[in-house]
């Protein structure tokens, strides 16, 4: 059960669809919902205005990092107030904070309080990002403690989950999170067992069907033989699948997400929100 939903946030058009769903869970379970927005101390620490300052004759550049914090942090204000304003206006309250640190090792930080963050694939700069995922969502995915929800460029309702199960501890845990999503929220659970091997791909879909059939839930479990990232993107597409839960790799396993991979591709490639359970 989701009671406390964290989104954080930079002011970015895609952070305010992060927000919409947000919004639309936090109504879905009547949970809390608070705001983040983070002053990144590496703006202020780096080398950039040390480089500048030296290049142009100033004083010595720490004499210019309390203006520039302040205006990072009015800026930040801004950006929780518009936040506060919009949870409002759908009559929900919110708690909002605002910190400094290592952006993602502080959202890392904050998620052990929560049940759930909500963030965009891209923040601020995504015009000019060019790797698989944002690199603060990239970090948060590898650091949280908690599921994460990443969310696609437009908001739609949640109708129908698409779980691609492949057997692992990792997959089952999403399998459970995803039947109690479906459960909670009265919506159609599809899942996938993506495998060439017949043997192991109807093993694990009778596995999957002994694990769904006490939540008596509207399901439909299918193995499906193919490459796993391209099977599950078409197979959301033609099924018009509104979510699709995975379960995410183990803190050892971080090359997964930096040299791709199932999870990594679906992120990348997705149309759809893409809840990943640890």
């Amino acid at each position: 059960m989701i009671k406390s939903i964290l989104v954080p946030t930079d002011g970015s058009p895609n952070s305010k669809i992060a927000l919409e769903y947000g919004l639309y869970l936090a109504s879905k379970f009547e949970a809390e919902i608070t705001g983040l927005n983070i002053v990144d101390i590496r703006a202020l620490e780096g080398p950039f205005f040390s480089d500048i300052s030296g290049a142009l004759g100033f004083t010595p550049y720490q004499n210019y990092v309390q203006k520039i914090q302040e205006i990072l942090e009015e800026r930040g204000s801004i950006i929780l107030n518009d936040f506060k304003k919009l949870c409002e206006e759908k009559s929900i309250h919110p708690k909002i904070k605002r910190l400094s640190g290592i952006i993602p090792n502080i959202i890392a930080e904050e998620a052990k309080k929560v049940d759930l963050i909500v963030m965009a694939q891209r923040g601020e700069h995504a015009q000019w990002s060019s790797g698989l995922l944002g690199s603060t969502t990239e970090s948060v995915v590898r650091k949280s403690p908690r599921p994460v929800l990443v969310t696609s460029k437009a908001f739609h309702p949640i109708k129908t989950v698409l779980h691609a199960c492949d057997g692992s501890s990792e997959s089952n845990k999403a399998l459970k999170q995803a039947c109690e999503l479906v459960y909670s929220m009265k919506l159609k659970l599809h899942v996938i067992i993506v495998a060439n091997n017949e043997e192991k791909g109807r093993k694990i879909l009778t596995e999957t069907e002994e694990f769904v059939a006490p939540y008596h839930l509207d399901a439909r479990i299918e193995w499906i033989k193919g490459e796993s990232a391209e099977e599950i993107l078409k197979y959301a597409e033609n099924n018009n699948v509104n979510l699709i839960v995975m379960g995410t790799f183990g803190h050892s396993r971080i090359h997964e997400l930096i040299l791709g991979g199932t999870i990594a591709y679906v992120i990348r490639k997705s149309t759809l929100p893409v809840l990943l359970n640890r």
